[in-house]
């Protein structure tokens, strides 16, 4: 039994560290730039596996996935890949990331192996054995919305997170998507377009769709607002230090989905999230360095109290 199938692409990102994001045809200076494991689904899966979350993933990848090393570091996780399709003569997707100092960032990605996304059947077996089935950008937004439909059928909580997925300009996906999701993670951003796209007057409103949470994780502040229907609770940031905001929304949604499957309140879970991403925002890549839950059982009690009680429980 898994506690959370992460569903969506695996990448290797090549970020870009610049002085600047420069207009059309002037020029920036790249201050520091590397390769690193990536993709929401796995940023998601690895952090959560290191708090001591049975995690698992679905995605299609090309023959680096083993070459690079990428394979055996989720192995040597725990990290369940019979849900790793691999695709012949074709490379794992390709993401580049160029970030200015305000934290400002430009993406361009190639697809790759993740076009076969459209030619994958959804992973119904392993969908039925898992707790919490967390959807983020693939390579094709329907076979998305046939895992979450089976999901949703088959009594599986569901998790959506969009991401900068082109795919979320297609009005009937993201309506699909949140009829049939349980939790919602947005950024403020992604949050208002998605209440002008579906003609609603805020962001509360979209719990009228299907979703009993709403996270919305603010970028300039980089706190969040969690609605329910009975609630909404605002949970400051726990970023101390800012070398690199790659990855910092994913490692929210691994310590929220963390608490939550662990038995605690939105409320609690938001605050786990918050201290997660505090530790991925401090180096530089999306799953560099992440904390085991003693680590940030540590950190938690310092930067929130009501979150004493928790780690003094628990391992």
């Amino acid at each position: 039994m898994l506690d959370l199938l992460a569903i969506g692409g695996i990448t290797f990102d090549s970020l870009f560290w610049v002085d600047r994001l420069p207009e059309k045809h002037f020029e920036g200076i790249i201050r520091k730039y590397g390769i690193y494991f990536g993709g929401r689904a796995p940023n998601v899966a690895v952090a959560a596996a290191k708090l001591g979350i049975k995690t698992g993933i679905v995605s299609s990848v090309g023959k680096d996935f083993e070459i690079e090393g990428y394979e055996d570091y989720l192995r040597k996780l725990g990290v369940d890949l019979r849900g790793i399709v691999k695709v012949p003569r074709k490379k794992t997707k390709q993401i580049f990331i160029f970030t200015d100092p305000k934290g400002n960032q430009i993406t361009f990605f190639h697809y790759g192996a993740e076009g076969h996304f459209r030619k994958m059947n959804v992973p119904s077996y392993l969908i039925r054995e898992s707790k919490i089935i967390h959807i983020s950008s693939s390579g094709d937004y329907r076979f998305n919305v046939r895992c979450a439909e089976f999901a949703h059928k088959n009594g599986s909580i569901v998790s959506f997170d969009p991401g900068n997925d082109p795919f979320t300009e297609i009005t009937e996906y993201i309506e699909t998507m949140l009829r049939n999701c349980s939790i919602l993670f947005v950024n403020d951003l992604e949050a208002l377009s998605m209440v002008k796209q579906l003609n609603i007057n805020g962001v509360d409103e979209l719990l009228g769709f299907g979703p009993r949470i709403v996270v919305v994780m603010n970028k300039s502040d980089k706190g969040s607002r969690i609605y329910t229907l009975n609630s909404t609770e605002h949970i400051p940031s726990a970023i101390r230090i800012l070398k690199d905001p790659t990855g910092t929304s994913d490692g929210y949604v691994a310590g929220f989905i963390a608490g939550y499957i662990k038995g605690y309140d939105t409320r609690i879970a938001g605050m786990i999230g918050s201290v997660e991403a505090s530790f991925v925002a401090e180096d530089f890549g999306a799953q560099t360095n992440l904390p085991d839950w003693q680590c940030l059982g540590k950190r938690s009690v310092e930067r929130f109290k009501d979150l004493v009680p928790v780690f003094q429980s628990t391992k």
